[in-house]
């Protein structure tokens, strides 16, 4: 089936999701029943694997996200990271042919899809005697976005009225980058950078990229195996552990010592073996400014400090309390010192109750939610750490988190 290209068919497809989340909302406050959580998931499944583009991509960030859906409907969506509607090899194939010319006969491809994500699906084929991943572009997925962004920036302009956040330069931040995942030579160019960056780390393994046979619409790299992380789940603790000091590890070392993070952080995108972790697409990555980053290094090394006077100096320097006098950086520090706990000791347990106790400073008893100036940046830190805890909670890892964190704010 195409995916759904006009504003009006896009619209439509966005109404049956609202639609679906609002009769949802009815039902549980009637009957609290995990049956109407998992229709909600199908419902969601359906639709938003069908719009494929930035509606998908919400949909994964939902599905990793905990506590922000019941988790039965999390369950369903979660099949959302691996896509459930792949278009037909026909429809592709000229796209290969197109894009490499004569040497997409190179290719010996499987014409069963792998993976269907929200800009391209991936296919397994063969290169000679090398296995290989070849990513294709759907038909013309970029002309989707505009339809999701008017849909979604206005409900980010009403959700803004609620709080402080600039829900619509968000949405527009978030168009920004899968723009640029729609450019898979811009994706190529960070997945080689990253490599190098990692190449001296064992446990983090980077696909390379064949350079010969990638292009803006066509990317193609060795291929590596792995299980996806539900079927890791019941790995050794031992296992488990290392996996989630190597994740922890990757995400924070790429952001304070090279400024920048895999800004697509949903389980979709690793895969698990004994020894080390695979990291894929690398379409959305973000950068920060030094001047921020160095705001946000110094707040978060108070906390881990316990340096009250340097935190409150950092919060001030990052520009996110635009009156002084009326913030509570009393709230403010018992937040992110609960949102960084796990690195507040050497010897930390991930557990459901660390992201249920950090969700409460969401709610409207915290003072600061409309006297924080919330940037952009700060967002894409949020989604990275929120994502990165909810694997780590269903990993049901421990180690030494404190030490990790340190070494990386060290070497930036």
């Amino acid at each position: 089936m195409p995916i759904p290209r006009r504003v009006r068919d896009r619209a439509r497809h966005l109404r049956k999701v609202a639609t679906s989340a609002a009769g949802f909302g009815v039902r549980r406050l009637l009957r609290d029943r995990p049956e109407d959580a998992e229709l909600l998931g199908e419902a969601l499944l359906g639709e938003l694997d069908e719009l494929k583009g930035m509606a998908m991509k919400v949909g994964q960030i939902l599905s990793y996200m905990d506590g922000a859906l019941p988790p039965e409907t999390q369950a369903r969506l979660a099949r959302l990271q691996r896509g459930q509607s792949p278009l037909p090899w026909l429809e592709l194939a000229p796209r290969v042919d197109a894009a490499l010319g004569p040497r997409a006969a190179d290719l010996d491809v499987d014409p069963v899809a792998v993976a269907a994500a929200s800009i391209g699906q991936v296919h397994r084929a063969r290169l000679g005697d090398v296995d290989v991943a070849v990513k294709v572009q759907y038909p013309e997925v970029r002309e989707t976005f505009e339809a999701d962004v008017t849909q979604l920036r206005r409900l980010a302009g009403l959700a803004g009225l609620a709080s402080s956040v600039d829900g619509q330069a968000i949405v527009d931040d978030l168009r920004d980058r899968l723009v640029e995942e729609c450019d898979y030579a811009h994706e190529a160019r960070w997945q080689r950078q990253f490599r190098t960056w990692f190449a001296d780390d064992p446990e983090v393994r980077v696909p390379e990229v064949l350079a010969d046979y990638s292009t803006e619409t066509v990317l193609t790299t060795r291929w590596c195996d792995g299980v996806p992380l539900e079927d890791f789940l019941d790995a050794d603790p031992d296992s488990r552990n290392a996996a989630g000091l190597t994740l922890a590890r990757f995400a924070w070392r790429s952001m304070f010592h090279h400024g920048v993070i895999h800004a697509d952080p949903h389980p979709g995108n690793q895969l698990y073996t004994e020894r080390a972790v695979v990291f894929l697409d690398f379409g959305c990555v973000r950068q920060f400014e030094s001047a921020w980053l160095d705001a946000t290094r110094r707040e978060l090394c108070a906390v881990l400090d316990g340096d009250r006077v340097g935190f409150r100096e950092a919060v001030l320097d990052s520009g996110m309390v635009p009156d002084p006098r009326r913030f509570d950086f009393d709230e403010h520090w018992a937040m992110q010192r609960q949102l960084w706990a796990p690195y507040l000791t050497d010897d930390y347990a991930f557990t459901p109750g660390l992201l249920a106790e950090a969700s409460r400073f969401s709610r409207p008893t915290n003072p600061n939610l409309r006297r924080l100036a919330i940037p952009p940046p700060w967002i894409w830190l949020a989604r990275l750490q929120w994502g990165l805890h909810s694997v780590l909670v269903r990993l049901r890892t421990r180690g030494a988190y404190a030490t990790l964190l340190r070494t990386a704010l060290e070497e930036g």
